[in-house]
């Protein structure tokens, strides 16, 4: 989003965590604000900065326009700035939270969360955001048609076309980047793999979010017939997916929800061919040689997709490259997408009523 915006359009003032998903301390200076480009500082917050008071004093100093909130669960991160004394216009961004898949993990703790968030009236304290409309009617389902939607998609990162690599009949190079945890299904991957035929290497990149979900993977991993490798590589910095991605053939992602999943446009976006569920923005891949989209209900179809890409011999591989290059580039439209923002932000001339694009 910050990339999208010309210097001094909008300025942004990004108030996170200083750790990454599994915990890991980034390498950061913490408790002031850090330059990261013309138009955008960054506050990366210790565990002791992440206090009501903290962020209270922050917004009093900036006197923001808006406050754009990522996410909706988090104490520090998503009912502190909501609940915050501010005169800005607040946006609340629900980043896929409020699925059927999403709200099954941990199903309990978030009924009792949406009992008190209701109960309170949190949700008449800032308008919505979705990046689908049928994420719009998640919200509607949660809270209500009363509510102030703006829907608006993500902005996509554009990877560009490469140099394939090269695809040997009976033999299969996968990879996924995405957090370890039930939502992205990587267990699933494992499971098929099980069955499938031909050489085939998987690597899985990523943090760890859930460690007895990953304890679970490990335990499938070790009893692999041996045509399947299976390596773990760890989190992928974003500079570094580009030039990991031309390591590979087609990226495995069924999850069990993605309000965008960037990763997945990212690959397509590189002309890379994608395996994923039907709860993605990303359909009708079969129908457009660009990948699959299979159930998740059970492994069939994940074998049988994959076993389709590893009988390919190069120059049907290649012909799919294209192909989901294409069916990525006519997915988007940034100069819409922009608009969509800036309606949202308030820098165009446009007044919300329930739903607006």
């Amino acid at each position: 989003m910050v990339k999208n915006f010309a210097t001094g359009e909008v300025s942004f003032y990004v108030y996170c965590s200083d750790r990454d998903m599994d915990g890991t301390v980034l390498n950061v200076r913490h408790g002031s604000w850090q330059q990261y480009n013309e138009s955008t500082l960054v506050y990366y917050a210790s565990p002791e900065e992440c206090r009501q008071n903290i962020l209270q004093r922050l917004l009093d100093e900036i006197q923001p326009d808006v406050v754009f909130i990522n996410g909706i669960f988090s104490r520090y991160f998503s009912i502190a700035p909501l609940l915050a004394k501010t005169n800005a216009k607040k946006i609340l961004s629900v980043r896929g939270m409020l699925h059927a898949g999403a709200l099954s993990q941990k199903s309990f703790k978030k009924k009792l969360f949406f009992s008190l968030f209701k109960l309170r009236s949190w949700h008449r304290l800032a308008d919505f955001h979705a990046t689908t409309e049928e994420e719009a009617q998640f919200i509607r389902n949660q809270f209500g048609d009363n509510v102030k939607i703006w829907v608006v998609p993500n902005f996509p990162k554009v990877i560009g076309y490469y140099e394939p690599l090269e695809k040997l009949m009976g033999k299969l190079k996968l990879l996924s980047i995405a957090l370890i945890s039930p939502m992205k299904n990587i267990k699933l991957v494992i499971e098929a793999l099980m069955q499938s035929k031909g050489n085939i290497v998987y690597d899985i990149y990523g943090p760890v979010k859930d460690e007895a979900y990953w304890e679970e993977c490990k335990a499938l991993m070790a009893s692999l017939p041996s045509n399947v490798q299976v390596n773990y590589k760890g989190s992928l910095e974003p500079e570094k997916v580009k030039e990991t991605l031309s390591h590979y053939h087609v990226m495995v992602q069924p999850s069990k929800s993605e309000n965008f999943g960037h990763s997945i446009f990212e690959a397509l976006s590189a002309g890379m061919p994608v395996i994923t569920s039907n709860f993605t923005p990303w359909n009708d891949l079969v129908k457009n040689k660009a990948g699959y989209n299979v159930s998740i209900e059970n492994t069939d179809e994940l074998v049988k997709s994959i076993d389709v890409f590893t009988a390919f011999d190069n120059d049907t591989y290649e012909h799919w490259t294209m192909q989901a290059y294409e069916y990525a580039l006519n997915k988007v439209d940034v100069p819409a997408i922009r608009k969509g923002y800036e309606n949202m932000f308030g820098t165009a001339q446009a007044v919300p009523t329930q739903t607006i694009k």
